[in-house]
């Protein structure tokens, strides 16, 4: 089963990324969950701390919620188009391993939360995140050719990361729940550094020197495809959100 975002990003999910989604409704949060009131004039400053501490909450993991631990978020496959410019190759990755999200620190928040509104924009600052994967290559970077199959890592460091949720009231058995409706994220890195294994069939000499080059090229090259990672993260914190929006009560999750 795949879902398709956009013609340049795909996820495949057998079980929605690694966690069963059930029916489940009207659960409740573990008692450490951090939670703000909506009426409350300073409900920003609350929520900075909020944000962190429930980030640390689902590290642990919520098996309630059929969540499991976000550290890493696993992802089965993640396939990534081509770009308008430096990026002309379709990038496909396997067992996709994200980290670091867990230790994200909140920079800011605004928000508008009503009994029938939520808008939440923060800006999240990670020092470092990074994806771990099996990946396939066969194509152009920078117009040069570049192929191959085997573990790579991906990082982006020191990377300010805004995100923006948009919610929608529904009702269900008589209560009021907030589905996230749009999760919006832009990445912005000081850099990001690439390092695949087993290019051009394991060359010990064209292998090093085209991870030289993408690593020397950078900042070209992830802006050509910033936009598709970022709609692929987009809908993976979607579905996580939803696991925890969908079944708690509105009122129990942001107090009136």
């Amino acid at each position: 089963m795949k879902m398709w975002i956009t013609r340049q990003v795909s996820i495949m999910k057998t079980y929605v990324f690694y966690f069963l989604v059930s029916a489940a409704v009207g659960l409740q949060l573990p008692p450490d969950f951090p939670k703000c009131r909506r009426g409350d004039p300073k409900i920003n400053e609350c929520l900075k701390p909020a944000i962190e501490g429930a980030l640390k909450i689902m590290e642990k993991g919520m098996p309630e919620f059929k969540l499991e631990s976000i550290q890493p978020i696993t992802v089965p496959s993640l396939t990534i188009g081509e770009g308008k410019g430096a990026v002309q190759v379709v990038q496909q990755y396997e067992n996709c391993k994200i980290f670091n999200i867990p230790s994200g620190k909140i920079i800011d928040v605004d928000s508008l939360i009503t009994e029938n509104e939520f808008r939440l924009n923060t800006t999240i600052h990670l020092k470092e995140v990074y994806l771990s994967s099996q990946y396939k290559l066969n194509g152009r970077i920078l117009l040069l050719p570049i192929v191959g199959d085997g573990d790579c890592t991906i990082k982006l460091k020191n990377a300010k990361v805004p995100v923006e949720l948009i919610g929608s009231p529904i009702e269900k058995k008589g209560l009021k729940y907030m589905e996230i409706t749009d999760l919006n994220v832009h990445l912005n890195a000081e850099k990001v550094e690439f390092d695949f294994k087993n290019l051009f069939n394991g060359d010990p000499r064209l292998g090093p020197e085209m991870n030289k080059i993408l690593n020397e090229n950078w900042k070209e090259i992830f802006d050509d495809v910033k936009y598709a990672y970022d709609e692929a993260l987009g809908a993976i914190f979607k579905t996580i959100a939803n696991l925890i929006f969908k079944r708690v009560p509105f009122a129990d999750l942001l107090l009136p």
